[in-house]
């Protein structure tokens, strides 16, 4: 039987970057590694934009949405999940499915077919394992940056990186995170909410 990913009780959905978003998507996570084209990030309404979590460039033109090749997809996109930044982000989301619901926000016109479809498939059978080699900064730094990434304005709400950091660290791990994150210089604190600076911008590319 065909999923229906329109249907209210599915915790994780799936919807096309070019739908128009509506208040039952919950929290709209893009998951692609470009940016949807045509698509102004005022338009999208995303809670953040995990570009790290979409195949890589290599995997993605061997792939070519070409059926034969999707069961070896699969494998080789699973393979590349298993990074701490990329687990990470799976925890993460994770942790907002077991509260709200969740859309996974994707380009492809293929709506069976998609890193999407994986990403949801893997979610919903649990058991994500957070790395352990990252301390509480380095892991709000990166949600931070995911947060950003989806503003126009590049600004992450604090509301927004507690949203996602609530189910890995606790509000104190989380404050004092900030806290560490400000006094060297690799967020500006704003009056709604976090910049990063030119310094934590690289940090946050050397995670990846």
């Amino acid at each position: 039987m065909r999923r229906d990913d329109s249907d209210r009780s599915t915790r994780i959905r799936l919807k096309r970057a070019y739908s128009p978003p509506d208040n039952e998507d919950g929290v709209r996570v893009l998951v692609d590694r470009l940016w949807i084209r045509g698509v102004a990030k005022t338009d999208a309404r995303l809670d953040a934009w995990m570009a790290p979590l979409g195949p890589s460039a290599e995997l993605r033109t061997w792939f070519g949405h070409q059926p034969d090749r999707w069961s070896e997809f699969v494998e080789k996109y699973q393979s590349e999940l298993e990074t701490p930044l990329r687990r990470l982000f799976l925890t993460a989301l994770q942790g907002v499915a077991a509260q709200s619901t969740l859309t996974l926000v994707y380009g492809a016109r293929d709506e069976r077919e998609n890193e999407a479809v994986v990403l949801r498939d893997l979610l919903e059978r649990g058991g994500v394992n957070l790395a352990d080699r990252w301390d509480a900064p380095a892991r709000v730094l990166a949600l931070t940056a995911a947060v950003a990434a989806a503003n126009g304005d590049a600004i992450a709400t604090r509301s927004g990186v507690r949203r996602f950091a609530s189910s890995i660290l606790s509000e104190d791990e989380i404050d004092n995170a900030f806290q560490t994150l400000a006094a060297d210089g690799r967020l500006r604190d704003v009056s709604s909410g976090w910049s990063l600076t030119t310094k934590g911008r690289a940090s946050a590319r050397q995670l990846e």
